[in-house]
């Protein structure tokens, strides 16, 4: 068995979007509703008087950040459920998304604090080296390179993390391991995939952002609130670019799952 190329994996992807659109944008536009609506409510509707409020009261600013990515966490567990058909209904979804959900957050933070104190260590142990040796310190941008490089590397070899804390029923470890061996021998096919969906997630918000951001001027010449309003355009527009990321890397983690286990069953026969 071979990898699924580029073009097979976002026809499928595409594929399953088109044929599932309507739950699949319910599911992902819940987050940014619920954040339009509670910054609305706390700061007003008017773009530049948020602006000022949220400055005014960062804790509460901060308040409303911090239940945006718990609730976009727990509206992937549900869409990853979903578009896996482990639930019918996009109730059903959000109904089974609470314990794959804590696993993700509890997992995603453990994975995140690791990495960054592995990362602050490895920066302080050749910085104190440089420092000591009293080399050069154009040598600390080159740590500071290297630094940026790791976490490149650690972003793509467990790009597909998020899907097996959310699918499987695997200890957290562990999932960290076959995150990493999904991906081993593979890099530069994965590096390739994030790119791609990098640029066409980054071209569909330019574009948005474009006429949006024309429709805004217009609306602001005639009242700054009904500019504020006119931003409820960017949640579907959000909820699509999710669909546009998630949807390809879930099915790369299932082709990549799939050829595993197969190898697997494959030696244990031999």
């Amino acid at each position: 068995m071979t990898n699924l190329s580029y073009s097979e994996l976002l026809a499928r992807s595409w594929k399953e979007i088109k044929n599932r659109f309507v739950p699949f944008m319910l599911l992902v536009c819940i987050a940014p509703a619920l954040s339009w609506l509670l910054s609305a409510i706390a700061f007003g509707v008017n773009p530049l008087a948020q602006q000022t409020l949220q400055q005014q009261n960062p804790l509460l600013a901060l308040g409303i950040g911090i239940f945006t990515a718990l609730t976009t966490s727990y509206c992937t567990a549900a869409l990853i459920l979903f578009v896996c058909k482990r639930a019918q209904t996009t109730v059903q979804a959000l109904q089974v998304a609470v314990s794959p959900f804590l696993r993700l957050f509890f997992g995603g933070t453990l994975f995140s604090v690791l990495i960054f104190v592995a990362l602050a260590l490895l920066g302080l142990v050749l910085g104190g080296m440089v420092y000591v040796l009293g080399a050069p310190e154009f040598l600390y941008i080159l740590i500071l390179l290297l630094l940026v490089l790791a976490g490149i590397l650690a972003g793509v070899y467990f790009c597909l993390l998020p899907y097996l804390l959310i699918l499987s029923k695997q200890p957290v470890f562990s999932c960290f391991r076959n995150a990493f061996y999904l991906v081993k021998g593979r890099f530069w096919h994965t590096l390739g995939l994030l790119i791609i969906l990098g640029f066409i997630i980054t071209g569909v918000a330019m574009a948005a952002g474009l006429v949006l951001g024309i429709l805004l001027f217009i609306f602001s010449l005639v009242s700054a609130t009904l500019a504020g309003i006119l931003n409820l355009l960017w949640i579907p527009i959000t909820g699509l670019n999710t669909l546009l990321f998630q949807i390809p890397l879930l099915a790369l983690y299932l082709d990549r799952n799939t050829i595993n286990q197969a190898q697997r069953e494959t030696a244990e026969q031999e």
